[in-house]
């Protein structure tokens, strides 16, 4: 079985009577094609997003149907949109492509959920060797009294414990500039 999504647009100035039509035109083609309807959204009256054939709103319809044998159904419904002067825009897709797609994701993810399930968490606790001990390290001597130094003469004011030396100033760009390209 396949799906299908058809959505199609039709002119912003169509009558409510020709509206109706037109989506009367799009399911009977279906149904008489050996589709069954699934469901029809009527979205209402919304922008486009560029001008088409000279609109820049229009209604926006969804159909979904599901076909057992694809003898050409979708190829004829989007056959008569093209010939009727009410639909400006119709755009078909093959839906059941994505949900096979998305089924087999989920049965993938039930099967890993259950194996995490079975797994005892305490058995791999114990098969896993434990990570060695470092020894503990003694620790730090306090820090030794000041030098003899420092105590004959509290006078002097003590240098800091890293000098760094001068520093050059950075030259200053020439005002003129260089010709990087000269012939030598």
């Amino acid at each position: 079985m396949r799906i299908y999504e058809t959505i199609f647009i039709v002119k912003p100035d169509a009558p409510e009577e020709e509206l109706e039509a037109s989506i009367e035109q799009v399911t009977s083609t279906i149904t008489e094609g050996g589709g069954t309807i699934i469901k029809v959204d009527r979205w209402g009256k919304r922008r486009l997003a560029y001008r088409v054939q000279r609109y820049l709103d229009g209604y926006y319809f969804l159909v979904n149907y599901s076909v057992e044998e694809n003898g050409g159904l979708s190829k004829e419904v989007e056959r008569r949109m093209k010939v009727a002067d009410q639909i400006i825009k119709f755009m078909t897709v093959r839906v059941d492509v994505e949900m096979k797609r998305l089924e087999k994701m989920r049965l993938k993810r039930e099967k890993r959920a259950s194996k995490k399930r079975t797994r005892d968490p305490s058995s791999e606790r114990r098969s896993r060797p434990s990570a060695p001990t470092a020894p503990a390290r003694p620790a730090a001597p306090a820090k030794a009294a000041a030098p003899a130094e420092a105590k004959a003469e509290p006078t002097k004011a003590a240098a800091p414990a890293t000098t760094a030396a001068p520093t050059k100033p950075m030259p200053r760009e020439s005002s003129k500039r260089s010709n990087h390209h000269e012939k030598g």
